[in-house]
């Protein structure tokens, strides 16, 4: 495993609690969880354009973009889902309890994935110690939410 990718995907999750505060504070402020999460979204394509345009990525043409396979759209939709159920959620049980839950659910699809080779993954069957490794992150949610 890469060290700079391990780094970037640590700090990646590291902001993910903090882009969930920082939604619902807009959400607060406007008083619109949708409208929070358009806004959050237009400024992500505004610097994803900004980011596209500085490394020159080529533009695909109209035909490439027609005949992509329509379920290859869903990554957006489920982006905003994330967001918006976040900007819900996340007040209502807090940002530890939302993490771990946004991260078993991720491990558990994540295992199935790997282990069927599905989207574009290599296959990683599922063995003992990478469903141990699962229930143990899905046991610490249950240690976090016990009161």
């Amino acid at each position: 495993m890469n060290f700079t990718h391990t780094i970037l995907a640590f700090f990646i999750g590291a902001l993910l609690p903090v882009q969930v505060g920082v939604n619902v504070e807009l959400a607060r402020h406007i008083n619109s969880p949708v409208l929070a999460a358009l806004v959050s979204f237009l400024v992500g394509g505004l610097c994803l354009i900004l980011s596209a345009s500085i490394i020159k990525a080529p533009l695909p043409s109209w035909n490439q973009v027609i005949s992509l396979p329509n379920w290859l759209w869903g990554g957006g939709l489920i982006g905003a889902l994330v967001v918006f159920g976040s900007i819900l959620a996340g007040p209502k049980i807090g940002a530890l309890a939302l993490m771990s839950l946004l991260l078993a659910g991720q491990l558990v699809a994540s295992i199935i994935i790997d282990h069927y080779g599905w989207l574009g993954f290599s296959v990683q069957k599922i063995d003992f110690q990478r469903l141990l490794g699962v229930l143990l992150l899905v046991g610490g949610f249950m240690l976090i939410r016990k009161n």
